[in-house]
C-alpha cells in the first residue's frame, strides 16, 4: 500500500508537470492571440463602417456639386428673356432631365424674388419669394443648396439655386431635386439587418428619411454624439438603450453629416463567434493535453512498477541462486564425506574377500555370500562414481581450455543423470559419434550446458507424461567441420512467444520455486564464448530439440608452439 501510494504521488506529479507546463503557454498564447485577433477584427469592422460613411458622404457631395453645375450650365447658356417664357423654360428643363434626371421642376425668379416662370407639378408662377431664406442666401452668395424645408408647397423638398448676373439685372434660376432620387441616394447604404445611413444637418434634423425611426426634418435624439465624429467610428449607447456603432462624415457642400449606424450586437457579432472558437480550442487542447499526459503518465507508472517488480524478482532469483550455490557446495561436501566411508567399505570388502579365499568350501551359503559381496562391490563402485562426478561438477576450475573428447565426456554426463531418468520412468538414449571426436573448450562449463539441457528435457517429459512414456535422446555427430550435440525430448514443447524468450535472463516457464530462469541464459553465454551457438526447434504439445553447435578440435586448427 505504501509503495502504491508513492507511485500514485509520483504519477500525480508527472501528470501535473506534463499538463500544466505546456498548458500555461498554450492558454497564454490563445488568450493573447485572441485579444490581438479580436482587436484587429474590431478595428477592421469599425474601419469599414467609417470608410463606408466617408465614401457615401463623398458620393452625396459629388451629387450636389453636379446638380449645381448642371444649373449653372443652363443659366450660362440661356438668357433671362428665353427662360422667362414657358417654351424656353420647358426646353431647358427637358435638357436637365435628359442629362441627369435628378430634377423635379425648374423656375426663374427676377431680382425682387417674383417667380416669373415655372415648369413642374405645382402652380407657383406669380408667387413672391423675396423674403424666403433660400432666395436671400442665393442673392448674397451666388449659389445655394437648401436644407429640406416645406415652403409654399407644404411638402418637404430641397432646392438648388444660382444667381445670374449677365443681364441688366441679376436673376435666379432654381431647381427642385427629385426627393425620391435623393432619398435613395442618401439612404442606399445597407449593412446587414440593422445597418443604415442618413443625413442630419447642423441642428440635428434629418435631411433624409431614416429607415428604423424618426421622420424627415425631425430631430435625431443622438445627433450630439455625431458632432465632430467624422474621423472614425465608435460605439455609443443611443437614447433607446441600444448600443450602436456610429460613423459620421461631413459634407463640403453643406454643413451636414452623413451618418452610418449599425447595432453593436450585429456589427461585432463575429467576435463572439471568435471567442467561442478560442474557448472551444482551449477546452479541446486542454482535454487533449490531459489525455496525452494521463496516457503517458500511466505508461511511465506501469513501466516503473514493472521495473520494480523485475527488480524484486531479480533480487529473489539472486537470493535463490545464492541458496542453490550454497546447496551445491554442501552437496560437494556431502559427496566428499560420503566418499570416505565408501573407501573404508571398499577396503573392508577386499579384506572379506581375502578371508573368504582362506575358507574353502562350495556350500550354498558360501556361494550366496560371494554373490552378495560381488553385488556390494558393484554398488560401492557406483556410489563412488556418482560422488566423483558430483565433485568434478562442483569443483572450481581455472577456466583453461583444453581438448575434450566427446564420447568420454558424454559417458560421464550420462552416469550423473542416468539414475534420475531411470527413477522417473524416462527412456534415456545416448548416441555418441563412432569415431573419437574432440572439441576445444572448458570441460566443466560444457558439462554444465549439457546437464542443464538434459534436466530441462526431463522436467518437460515429466510434466507431460508423468512417470511413464517420457523419452529423452542425446546425440552427437560431425557435420561441416562442427560438432552437433543435440538433446531431444517428447515433452510439452513451446509456442513462438515462449521460444523467443527462453534465453532471456530470469525467464522461466516452470512454476514458482521450480526454476531460476538463469540456466539457458548462462548456457547461451557459455556456448557463444566457445565459438558456437544453440539452435532450438519446438512444437507445442510434441516436444523440443536443443542443438549445441561447436567447432571441432582438429589438428590442423592448432598452431605450433614456438
Amino acid at each position: 500500500m505504501v509503495k502504491r501510494a508513492h507511485d500514485e504521488k509520483i504519477g500525480r506529479f508527472i501528470l501535473g508537470n506534463m499538463t500544466l507546463v505546456p498548458l500555461i503557454p498554450f492558454v497564454a498564447l490563445l488568450v493573447v492571440g485572441g485579444i490581438l485577433f479580436t482587436g484587429a477584427m474590431e478595428r477592421s469592422i469599425v474601419g469599414r463602417i467609417s470608410q463606408t460613411a466617408r465614401d457615401h458622404a463623398l458620393m452625396v457631395d459629388t451629387f450636389l456639386k453636379e446638380r449645381r453645375a448642371d444649373l449653372q450650365l443652363v443659366a450660362a447658356s440661356s438668357a433671362f428673356e428665353t427662360l422667362s417664357t414657358a417654351q424656353g423654360l420647358k426646353e431647358a428643363f427637358s435638357y436637365l432631365r435628359e442629362s441627369s434626371g435628378a430634377f423635379a421642376d425648374l423656375g426663374v425668379f427676377d431680382a425682387s424674388g417674383m417667380h416669373v416662370a415655372y415648369t413642374g407639378p405645382f402652380r407657383l408662377e406669380g408667387m413672391h419669394y423675396g423674403k424666403e431664406a433660400w432666395f436671400q442666401r442665393t442673392m448674397d452668395e451666388g449659389t445655394w443648396i437648401s436644407d429640406i424645408f416645406l415652403g409654399f408647397r407644404k411638402t418637404p423638398h430641397m432646392v438648388v439655386a444660382v444667381r445670374v448676373d449677365k443681364d441688366q439685372a441679376p436673376w435666379v434660376l432654381r431647381a427642385t431635386i427629385d426627393t425620391d432620387l435623393f432619398e435613395s441616394l442618401a439612404g442606399s447604404v445597407r449593412i446587414g439587418e440593422t445597418g443604415e445611413a442618413f443625413l442630419v444637418n447642423s441642428h440635428g434634423l434629418y435631411q433624409s428619411q431614416r429607415a428604423s425611426r424618426g421622420r424627415l426634418m425631425g430631430r435625431d435624439p443622438d445627433s450630439e454624439n455625431y458632432s465632430g465624429d467624422a474621423a472614425g467610428a465608435r460605439v455609443i449607447r443611443c437614447v433607446d438603450g441600444i448600443k450602436r456603432v456610429v460613423a459620421a462624415a461631413g459634407l463640403s457642400e453643406k454643413p451636414w453629416q452623413l451618418v452610418v449606424v449599425q447595432d453593436k450586437r450585429e456589427a461585432l457579432g463575429g467576435l463572439a463567434n471568435i471567442y467561442l472558437v478560442i474557448t472551444a480550442v482551449m477546452l479541446a487542447g486542454g482535454a487533449a493535453l490531459l489525455a496525452v499526459g494521463y496516457g503517458v503518465t500511466s505508461r511511465i507508472i506501469s513501466r516503473m512498477r514493472r521495473t520494480d517488480d523485475q527488480a524484486e524478482h531479480l533480487e529473489e532469483q539472486l537470493f535463490r541462486a545464492a541458496r542453490l550455490a550454497e546447496l551445491g557446495e554442501m552437496a560437494a561436501g556431502f559427496a566428499h564425506e560420503i566418499n570416505n566411508p565408501l573407501q573404508v567399505m571398499q577396503s573392508e570388502l577386499a579384506y572379506m574377500k581375502e578371508v573368504m579365499g582362506d575358507v574353502k568350501g562350495e556350500s550354498e551359503a558360501c556361494l550366496e555370500l560371494e554373490e552378495s559381496m560381488a553385488q556390494l562391490k558393484l554398488q560401492i563402485t557406483r556410489c563412488s562414481e556418482i560422488t566423483r562426478s558430483v565433485l568434478s561438477f562442483g569443483r572450481k576450475e581455472s577456466g583453461r581450455e583444453r581438448s575434450v573428447k566427446v564420447t568420454e565426456f558424454l559417458d560421464a554426463v550420462v552416469r550423473m543423470v542416468g539414475p534420475r531418468a531411470e527413477v522417473g520412468g524416462v527412456r534415456f538414449e545416448v548416441k555418441t559419434p563412432g569415431e573419437n571426436v574432440s572439441v576445444q573448450g572448458d570441460a566443466s562449463r560444457l558439462q554444465q550446458v549439457v546437464l542443464n539441457l538434459i534436466n530441462n528435457a526431463l522436467d518437460a517429459v515429466a510434466a507431460r507424461h508423468g512417470s511413464r512414456g517420457g523419452e529423452v535422446q542425446v546425440s552427437a555427430f560431425k557435420e561441416g567441420g562442427a560438432l552437433h550435440l543435440g538433446v531431444k525430448d517428447n515433452g510439452e514443447g513451446m509456442d513462438e512467444e515462449r521460444r523467443a524468450k527462453i534465453f532471456s535472463p530470469f525467464f522461466t516457464s516452470k512454476p514458482p520455486g521450480a526454476g531460476t530462469g538463469l540456466g539457458l541464459s548462462v548456457c547461451h553465454g557459455i556456448v557463444e564464448s566457445m565459438g558456437g551457438h544453440i539452435d532450438v526447434e519446438s512444437i507445442c504439445g510434441e516436444g523440443s530439440c536443443f542443438t549445441v553447435v561447436l567447432p571441432l578440435d582438429e589438428p590442423q586448427n592448432h598452431k605450433p608452439h614456438s
